[in-house]
């Protein structure tokens, strides 16, 4: 109890969000639910693995891609509903079918796309992926009758996963559609959204503006990769060269990448800088943005062991096969999104222990406010289910729950070793000589409350980002004297 006690509040001090805090287990890998450009954001820190110095991307076993045409920034989306005269607590569920459908107890709000399309995130002009094409799994309606969904495997983890979930009754399955109001259809709005990406790339050259990772889909030379990727290249170069041109995706990457915690993204989704960066030997917020460089043709031959014949012309990705699927469960299809497919797949493999949690996006406390969600058993995927259609930085929370475990141990672990928490030490004596039945000495509340601020004192002073880095490089002495300075 007194080890409970103690641990639990301190926990909070070194993780700053997370609900799989409420875990005991560790989590060793990790599906990934998220846009393409997201998709794209995760492939790209796996293939520039030496860049990220990190180990988190190798990490996220399973991806699994939505088709997307465009998001929403939440505040757009709040204004284009209230422009409607609704509030956006009264919508129960969105949707996209030829229009943005938002259900209500009173009917459905139904807005145009042309309409909508002007209220999106400007870095989706500049998207050429509607499918996900560097997912293990991509998912969406487009293609399928209505409560049914398309499911394109794209590699031999992603096609055992689906023919798994379809043999154990997870999915149920039906012929493709291959003609006008199938996947004919798919090519048709994938290749709209793969050529209105470069007409929008020109016209924001005409102003002089550039964008990089457009540029970089079919460069094959590595040198020149890297060197659009150096050190020099840090949070002020990110926000010069992405965030204020607009293209910005918010995956979170730059964030999770950053060695000094100085990258924060804010609730509008934009990275903000903290301080001045310090480090002399970084840039890895730069390498690992997917719109600084994003050399495709690379990452697929990376993924799939060869590149695409004629990019432009198979237009949908590499893959494998193609499913037209929904959930078996009924309760999954009425909660989650169309077919419900997501949720199915995810369940499966959590039931399996093909991954231990899911990553992806559910409400907050503003009703549609997307924020980041871990979900590590069947409930947690159903609260989570169904799509918000407006993005949050999953590669957040995706590092944190892989990493807050080992971080907790590697601090707590310092600090017991430089006799920083001796009231910690007589908690351990006393819960040991409890477990074997001796008697143990009683205390009261009082002192129990004095032994637990000590305790959360010290953990609070490790989560500084300044402390962690001298741990971090084998600098304990500057550790322990920054440690001292802060009492």
């Amino acid at each position: 109890m007194l080890l409970k006690d103690f641990l639990r509040p301190s926990l909070e001090a070194l993780i700053e969000e997370s609900n799989v805090v409420k875990e005991d287990k560790p989590l060793k890998s990790l599906a990934y639910v998220g846009m393409p450009c997201q998709i794209q954001a995760v492939r790209k820190a796996q293939f520039f693995e030496a860049k990220s110095r990190q180990e988190w991307p190798r990490r996220i076993k399973v991806t699994l891609g939505l088709f997307c045409a465009e998001s929403f920034p939440y505040r757009e989306l709040v204004k284009l509903v209230e422009s409607k005269g609704m509030s956006m607590a009264k919508i129960k569920k969105w949707d996209i079918k030829g229009k943005l459908l938002g259900y209500h107890d009173g009917g459905v709000l139904k807005i145009s796309l042309k309409e909508a399309k002007k209220y999106a995130r400007e870095n989706c002009h500049y998207c050429l992926d509607y499918t996900a094409e560097l997912a293990d799994i991509s998912v969406g309606a487009v293609g399928s009758p209505r409560g049914w969904n398309t499911v394109i495997t794209r590699t031999p983890l992603g096609l055992a996963i689906v023919e798994g979930a379809i043999r154990e009754g997870y999915l149920e399955t039906k012929e493709v559609n291959e003609g006008e109001g199938g996947l004919a259809l798919l090519r048709k709005l994938s290749k709209r959204k793969f050529k209105g990406a470069w007409k929008n790339k020109a016209k924001k050259e005409e102003k002089g503006a550039k964008v990089m990772h457009l540029d970089t889909t079919h460069e094959q030379d590595m040198e020149k990769l890297l060197s659009q990727m150096t050190v020099e290249h840090r949070i002020d170069e990110l926000l010069r060269d992405v965030v204020e041109p607009g293209l910005c995706v918010t995956c979170g990457a730059c964030e999770a990448s950053c060695a000094e915690k100085i990258i924060k993204i804010d609730e509008d989704g934009m990275p903000q800088k903290l301080k001045d960066c310090e480090s002399t030997d970084c840039g890895r917020c730069y390498a690992l943005c997917p719109r600084t460089t994003l050399p495709i043709d690379l990452i697929e031959e990376h993924l799939f062991g060869s590149r695409r014949y004629q990019f432009e012309k198979r237009i949908l990705g590499q893959y494998i096969a193609i499913f037209t699927c929904r959930a078996a469960s009924g309760r999954i299809r009425k909660r989650g999104q169309d077919g419900g497919v997501a949720t199915a797949l995810l369940k499966y493999m959590l039931d399996h222990g093909i991954v231990d949690a899911a990553i992806s996006v559910t409400q907050g406390e503003k009703p549609w406010y997307p924020v980041n969600y871990v979900s590590t058993t069947g409930d947690d995927l159903f609260r989570s289910a169904g799509t918000i259609y407006s993005t949050a930085p999953t590669i957040v929370a995706a590092k944190r729950a892989l990493t807050q475990h080992e971080e907790f141990s590697k601090y707590y672990s310092f600090l017991k070793s430089k006799g920083f928490l001796p009231e910690l030490e007589i908690a351990l004596e006393e819960a040991a000589k409890a477990k074997k039945g001796e008697e143990v000495v009683e205390i009261d509340e009082e002192e129990l409350r004095r032994r637990r601020a000590k305790i959360e004192a010290v953990l609070q002073r490790i989560s500084k980002p300044a402390v962690k880095m001298m741990i971090e490089q084998g600098k304990h002495e500057k550790a322990i004297e920054m440690l001292v300075k802060e009492k």
